[in-house]
């Protein structure tokens, strides 16, 4: 009875209550912009706390890498669970931790909180990916570059809402202001559930189903008791299965994943040290802050880019990846090169544009490389969120021994120069393997 209710049930894939799940997602990434623009609080934490760079770094670089390294984990939870359950948990550790920033007295309680923010961002940001992959099958890539757009525009804006807030509030009330903010991810959470799925979409994946249990089933010539000795490449092969280690087969994905490892040091390195850097030149408050609404609004022009390259010049993804490479490399030589303030926020527009250009085409990489979407993004910004650790910490080290930031520019520039030569090589192997 059941079963022919369901199947009497329309789709709700790519249409109707779809675009409502849709807008819940794009909230969502505002939200999380949001509440991840540490790098106008960086500054204020170093006089409050009075704590070296390095240490200060290390704190805030937690929020982004917490937020990538649990993402195998959310996957699987995700999938155990159901996204509705598991975003709005996520979501009171987020606004918990935002409060316990704010209250903080001392460095480990700020280095608990931002554990808690890292975890709720977590969820909420692929739990917000993964839905779409629910929804929409026809629509996914116009969804996904709405999305990307709208965190462009979250990245231009973000930097000075927060710094409005901490003008007129303090940056502990700000981050009261945020926790007020994060409880929007809640009601996201409410919008998520499972879709209706129609008869003929249901009898596609069951007939799916049935084909891949049959080549999982065992023949009865293979059938063996475990015994204690295998015991352990039983546990082994449990942890491969659930955490979808197969997809490190593909070539393809693992050298996406090695990308994303340096493009995390990048990335998280420019936007905190950046303003910072900016102040050791001389600069306002405000002019150094404003170097990342610069790039914000850099990141929204480049996200639609891919479109244009992809209709005139390639629609191979590496060889995107491999140009945004360049166009930061170019970026990081300006900052290295020049001591000027006005070419540093030129800088910033390269890095901005190559930036959001890779948020763009990041989600459709990974579709492309990886049959399961939600691990397979999870494991790249896992990667992601390891450079990020690694990175903010060997270049607030170098900042403090140095006494000031190029030495950690120029690790930057080395990492950008890295990712181009491996991109194209990687592009000019996979086409001279289809050649031979």
């Amino acid at each position: 009875m059941l079963y022919c209710i369901t199947l009497s049930m329309g789709s709700e894939l790519d249409v109707g209550y779809a675009w409502v799940v849709a807008i819940a997602s794009w909230t969502t990434t505002v939200i999380n912009v949001m509440v991840t623009t540490s790098g106008i609080y960086y500054p204020y934490l170093i006089d409050y706390y009075e704590e070296s760079a390095a240490t200060v770094g290390f704190a805030l670089v937690l929020i982004p890498t917490v937020k990538s390294l649990f993402g195998v984990f959310i996957a699987i939870i995700a999938k155990a669970l159901g996204c509705r359950i598991v975003v709005i948990l996520g979501s009171f550790i987020l606004m918990c931790g935002c409060i316990l920033m704010a209250y903080s007295t001392s460095i480990t309680a700020v280095f608990l909180a931002c554990s808690l923010i890292g975890i709720g961002i977590c969820v909420n940001y692929f739990v917000a990916y993964f839905i779409i992959d629910v929804y929409f099958k026809k629509y996914f890539t116009l969804v996904i570059s709405i999305k990307a757009a709208i965190n462009g525009a979250a990245l231009m804006m973000a930097p000075y809402v927060n710094r409005m807030f901490v003008i007129n509030f303090g940056w502990q009330h700000s981050y009261l202001l945020l926790s007020a903010i994060s409880y929007h991810l809640v009601l996201c959470g409410v919008i998520y559930r499972a879709p209706k799925i129609s008869s003929n979409e249901e009898s596609e994946e069951l007939s799916l189903l049935v084909v891949e249990q049959e080549n999982n089933s065992l023949q009865p010539d293979l059938q063996i008791t475990p015994t204690d000795e295998k015991r352990c490449s039983s546990w082994l092969g449990y942890i491969y299965e659930i955490c979808h280690l197969r997809l490190f087969k593909s070539n393809a994905f693992v050298v996406l994943v090695f990308v994303s490892l340096l493009h995390g040091a990048v990335e998280e390195g420019v936007v905190m040290i950046i303003p910072d850097d900016m102040l050791e030149r001389g600069s306002t408050l405000r002019a150094s802050q404003l170097t990342l609404t610069v790039y914000g609004a850099s990141s929204l022009i480049g996200r639609p880019v891919h479109y244009l390259f992809s209709k005139f010049i390639s629609n191979d993804l590496f060889i995107h990846l491999a140009t945004i490479y360049f166009l930061a490399f170019l970026a990081l030589l300006i900052c290295v090169t020049t001591v000027d303030d006005d070419a540093i926020y030129v800088a910033m527009v390269f890095i901005g544009f190559s930036v959001g250009w890779f948020s763009a085409i990041q989600p459709l990489i990974v579709k492309s490389v990886a049959n399961d979407f939600f691990f397979g993004f999870a494991w790249v910004d896992l990667l992601y969120g390891v450079g990020a650790c690694i990175g903010i910490i060997f270049l607030g080290c170098l900042r403090d021994k140095v006494g000031n930031f190029w030495l950690s520019q120029f690790s930057l520039l080395c990492l950008a120069i890295i990712n181009t030569v491996l991109l194209f090589g990687f592009v000019v192997y996979r086409k001279m393997k289809k050649t031979c």
